[in-house]
């Protein structure tokens, strides 16, 4: 039988492969340079869902209840709960829940949440003022907003613009066949 090193390394991943995603839960999502807060409810039950995936994937069956919402419901269950989370937590990163770093100006940033955001804005602006250029939209949306869009050039902006568009175009367009 062999014996295990004192200073063996902890597993790379855990049993149960990526069926969890593999990222942390974040606590905060970043809009326009903008923080918000997703407060702690909606977090424990990103954790709790993660949770039920294990309980599925190993098979276990049985009463399971629900997460309680601000103590409405029996709770007597959570000591467990929290035992079994400190454990799978250990050898799973994705449920622990991390502070989540602003993103940079780079394209990633305008293909997820913020890009239809941006895409809006412009929107709203040409509704209002239909003869408006793109990149006047996007110089008064600069203006505006000096700390978030004012950090980058105006033509880094109509590039990441114009980015976003094409990106959310055709995703929005792969969804719907």
């Amino acid at each position: 039988m062999a014996r295990r090193n004192r200073h063996e390394k902890r597993r790379s991943r855990p049993p149960w492969g990526k069926l969890l995603g593999g990222k942390p839960i974040e606590r905060h999502l970043y809009v326009l340079d903008k923080r918000i807060d997703l407060g702690e409810s909606p977090l424990r039950q990103a954790q709790y869902l993660r949770m039920l995936c294990l309980l599925h994937h190993y098979g276990i069956v049985g009463h399971v209840p629900t997460y309680p919402i601000a103590g409405l419901a029996d709770t007597g269950w959570l000591v467990w709960y929290n035992l079994a989370l400190a454990i799978a937590s250990e050898l799973d990163d994705s449920l622990h829940i991390i502070d989540a770093k602003p993103r940079g100006k780079t394209a990633r940033r305008w293909r997820g949440p913020e890009g239809p955001v941006l895409l809006g804005l412009v929107d709203a602006l040409r509704k209002r003022k239909p003869r408006l250029s793109i990149r006047s939209c996007l110089h008064q949306l600069q203006k505006k907003n000096p700390d978030s869009l004012g950090r980058m050039t105006l033509d880094q902006l109509v590039v990441r613009y114009h980015e976003a568009k094409r990106y959310h175009r055709s995703t929005k367009q792969s969804s719907f066949r």
